[in-house]
């Protein structure tokens, strides 16, 4: 974003210098690239108005001009056909420095003593479209009221100073001039005067009656605005708005374009204008494109359309595509007398798409696809039409069209003085951040919970307590917060945490038993917890929806790891594995409110899959060979045994095959043979056995001490019991029974 000093000081009084601003600016985040001066390299040129001229004595294509500078008279030679006696032109003068770097001396021309040069506008770093008025091809003929001798540097505003900053995309109100002068004004303390347009609107035709609109897509289209200008004329813009433009980096065009581009640059709002007599019963329709629809948009390309994408139309055709480019059929011409100019706010992730189909990426759609304020939609088109009024190219008719059927809520941001500071790592006052937070234009008040930000339409960005702590860090200065020591039950002075450790050790042990790690993703369909047979009210349904999904396949955050591991279960399978072990420990996300209003939990996971050849003897015993590899890891880490009941097993194993893993008041998780049925509908192996273990819980129980006793002396004796019991007693029961029953000599019951 590419801006001059000289607009910024249109918003703010800026005292100080060219580098002292950008500095300044990229340590509150505004990050300044490039700092380049106006016409730079121009030295020396001088206006001078031509006294006589008279044919070269020797040459037939040159002309002796007696030019006065104001201080002296000089003779210069040179072959323009515009020059004419009377005529104010620019001269570069003996040792004058022109765009290009080229150093003018004086010298003879052909037996004439010439010194120096009448310059082209071309010379001078400019071209036609800058200076509309210049000839194309010879010296620059100034007004004749410029004042002799005048520096063209001061002339021309050459000493004015262009800044480009590199502006992040949540910041979107910092793609605009008046955003930027908001931002150095917060910055430098000073007073900051926004644009609140005027419009005398003295055409006696209402717009209303004039022009329709219409939104048929609102959730394309949050809102439309329109006004209709009469008497149009089309022609150059003046200098000042020109001057603007180039120093943003646009080419000036023509009077009404250059004022609907100087809006987009100065409140971040794109417009476009089309020609009211092009629009099919003066109506414009906000639609979705029909399928086969093809537009010719103003680079003469034809765009072939789809039913995804938004236009504009009147009642026959598509004139623009939204927030992209409009069409030829309504474009604005020398010949337009009469015009409807279009502030909207369109869908970001529309524009965005659309843009990328046609393969057509704007000005415009760079800004609507990062999100506009819909509040600045009408500000923006009263904003021309009060620059339409001002350069006389038009009269405008009173009364605003504007159609807007979705109004955005508003935002509400709890907050506290010791939450920020504990943010940041400092001890902000709490005057202080209310004052920061008013330089911002951010509202506080204070209600029963506490302070509550209220951030302004134009800040989209401003959603938690954290980025109102970013907002007071970069006011506060990144530089003056002390620097300290990270605090946590994470931090480590080298190497892993203990957590870590014992993370890394049981991957290890499940490696060593002969699992595969997997990897999946975190996001899966919620139609895989149907395949679960889970109730319609089961916690594993409160899922997290992502607001773009690659697919309906991966537009939830999964709660449970266990659809991802059935997949890779049933790929395998299917693609002939006849026997493998697999694991995976990653995360699983669930909604601390129902319905999701804040972030979810993140829960680590162990889970694991092992299945056998059908034809395998041990085919029936898979569930005991896991049971056995968990047993084996919880000594592993030093767990006491755990207890195995059946009671509150999920639906999702099978009823007779299947446990709750307990160690002491800790549930830890479940194990058993998935449910025939749930086998049946993610297409895996028929005895395929799980398990899935809260790894948090799991690592809070374990040890990570390294325990050494001396050898027993009396090596223990292993006993295998046969016990004849009721089918209705469970094997935990029995478990429990030997243990309690059981002296110190009693090591391990299995």
């Amino acid at each position: 974003m590419k801006t001059t000093i000289e607009w910024l000081r249109a918003f703010v009084p800026l005292n100080t210098d060219a580098k002292t601003l950008a500095d300044a600016m990229t340590m509150s985040g505004s990050k300044v690239e490039n700092v380049t001066r106006v016409g730079e390299l121009v030295v020396g040129v001088v206006t001078g108005r031509i006294r006589t001229v008279e044919p070269h004595p020797d040459a037939d294509r040159l002309v002796l001009c007696q030019v006065d500078i104001g201080t002296r008279t000089i003779q210069i030679v040179t072959g323009a056909s515009n020059v004419f006696a009377g005529a104010v032109v620019p001269v570069a003068v003996d040792g004058a420095v022109l765009a290009d770097g080229s150093v003018i001396r004086s010298g003879q021309l052909r037996g004439q003593l010439s010194d120096g040069m009448l310059c082209s506008i071309q010379e001078l770093g400019f071209t036609a479209h800058d200076f509309p008025d210049a000839a194309a091809d010879g010296i620059y003929i100034l007004p004749p009221e410029t004042k002799i001798g005048q520096d063209l540097r001061e002339l021309l505003h050459l000493d004015d100073t262009v800044l480009d900053f590199e502006i992040t995309s949540n910041r979107v109100d910092c793609f605009a001039v008046e955003g930027l002068a908001r931002e150095a004004a917060v910055t430098l303390d000073l007073p900051f005067h926004p644009v609140l347009p005027a419009v005398r609107a003295e055409h006696p035709e209402a717009a209303g009656a004039q022009a329709t609109i219409r939104i048929e897509a609102p959730d394309l289209c949050s809102r439309y605005c329109g006004r209709v200008v009469r008497d149009v004329q089309i022609g150059p813009s003046p200098d000042w708005l020109r001057r603007r433009l180039r120093g943003a980096g646009l080419r000036p065009i023509n009077n009404l374009v250059d004022i609907t581009n100087y809006v987009m640059l100065e409140l971040g709002q794109p417009m476009h204008a089309f020609d009211l007599e092009q629009l099919a019963g003066r109506s414009i329709i906000v639609r979705r494109a029909r399928p086969g629809e093809v537009m010719r948009t103003l680079d003469s390309a034809d765009r072939a359309l789809d039913d995804t994408m938004l236009v504009i139309a009147d009642q026959d055709r598509a004139v623009a595509l939204a927030g992209v480019m409009g069409a030829e059929n309504s474009e604005v011409t020398a010949a337009t007398t009469s015009v409807l100019l279009e502030s909207a706010t369109f869908n970001p992730l529309a524009v965005r798409r659309a843009a990328q189909r046609v393969g057509l990426r704007t000005e415009a759609s760079s800004r609507f696809e990062k999100g506009l304020d819909v509040n600045n939609a009408a500000r923006a088109i009263d904003r021309a039409c009060e620059l339409i009024e001002q350069i006389g190219a038009g009269r405008v008719c009173p009364g605003l069209i504007d159609a807007w059927p979705v109004k955005p809520e508003p935002v509400a941001i709890p907050f506290s003085r010791d939450g920020i500071n504990r943010i940041l790592g400092t001890d902000l006052s709490e005057d202080w951040l209310l004052n920061c937070l008013e330089r911002l234009e951010i509202t506080v008040t204070r209600e029963q919970e506490g302070l509550v930000a209220h951030p302004p339409s134009w800040r989209p960005d401003l959603r938690s307590a954290a980025d109102l702590a970013e907002e007071a860090a970069r006011i506060f200065g990144y530089n003056n917060i002390q620097p300290s020591l990270l605090s946590g039950k994470q931090t480590t002075l080298g190497g892993l945490s203990r957590d870590q450790r014992i993370r890394e050790k049981i991957k290890d042990f499940m490696l060593a038993a002969g699992f595969y790690e997997a990897c999946t993703y975190a996001f899966e369909s919620p139609r895989q917890l149907d395949k679960l047979q889970l109730p319609a009210d089961h916690v594993l349904r409160r899922q997290v929806r992502i607001t773009n999904p690659l697919g309906e396949d991966f537009s939830c955050m999964r709660t449970s790891m266990l659809p991802s591991l059935l997949t890779v279960a049933s790929t395998n399978w299917n693609r002939s594995v006849a026997a493998a072990r697999i694991f995976e420990m990653a995360f699983v996300y669930l909604p601390t409110t129902w319905p999701v209003t804040d972030l979810p939990d993140e829960e680590r996971h162990l889970a694991a899959f092992l299945y056998v050849e059908a034809a395998d003897e041990s085919a029936g015993q898979s569930f005991f060979h896991l049971k056995g590899i968990l047993e084996e890891l919880l000594v592993h880490l030093g767990i006491p045994a755990a207890a195995f009941t059946t009671e509150g097993t999920d639906s999702w194993l099978h009823p007779n095959r299947s446990a709750r893993i307990v160690a002491g008041e800790t549930v830890l998780g479940q194990l058993g043979e998935i449910h025939p049925a749930v086998a049946a509908a993610f297409v895996a192996p028929p005895r395929l056995v799980m398990l899935d273990i809260q790894l948090d819980a799991l690592v809070a129980l374990a040890s990570d001490e390294r325990r050494f006793q001396p050898l027993p002396r009396y090596p223990a004796v292993s006993r295998d019991l046969a016990l004849t019991v009721d089918r209705a007693v469970p094997a935990a029961r029995l478990d429990a029974i030997i243990r309690s029953a059981g002296s110190k000599i009693l090591e391990q019951v299995r």
